[in-house]
């Protein structure tokens, strides 16, 4: 009897490899967005909460990005090195911010894309724009602006930040 049972839910497991999906490959079915997107997509973002001014703030956020202070608790809570100081930069916003979307997008395993990201910074992880894959006006600007290959929409500090890290030629 037990194993006509066992044998009655192995079939669900299977389930999900039938769609080329097996239970031990699922959670790394997205692929990383490579940095040099990051990059891009992060100075998008920057460009849309700030307009790239490095001293911006609205109430509690802070930075290039306007980073709340609870991002920072989140990360920490997590185990990695940040504090409020690293809002105010652009390596360290990039860094925060890397660090946050990562851990979201692997942990509700969605889609790594532009607009997933962008959805997560902006609305939260459980938002229903991040859970569901929905657009939100948001996330349409930052991908258009992620698709211009000029980078003429990016601030000078943050061209200039760009060209710093050596990534240059980012498109390619």
């Amino acid at each position: 009897m037990w194993k006509t049972v066992l044998k009655a839910k192995s079939p669900l497991k299977r389930k999900s490899a039938l769609k080329g999906e097996s239970p031990a490959t699922k959670s790394s079915k997205s692929t990383k967005m490579p940095e040099s997107q990051l990059l891009i997509l992060f100075l998008a973002i920057v460009q849309m909460e700030s307009a790239g001014d490095l001293n911006a703030r609205n109430g509690s956020a802070v930075g290039p990005a306007q980073i709340q202070p609870a991002v920072v608790k989140d990360i920490q809570s997590w185990g990695h090195q940040a504090s409020l100081k690293d809002r105010s930069t652009l390596d360290g916003s990039f860094r925060l911010f890397v660090l946050y979307t990562d851990r979201w997008v692997a942990r509700h395993k969605l889609p790594d894309t532009p607009q997933t990201r962008a959805n997560i910074w902006r609305h939260g992880p459980n938002s229903q724009y991040a859970l569901k894959g929905e657009s939100s006006k948001y996330a349409l600007k930052v991908e258009s602006m992620v698709k211009d290959p000029s980078l003429g929409w990016a601030h000078p500090n943050s061209r200039k930040w760009l060209a710093d890290r050596g990534k240059r030629d980012l498109r390619r």
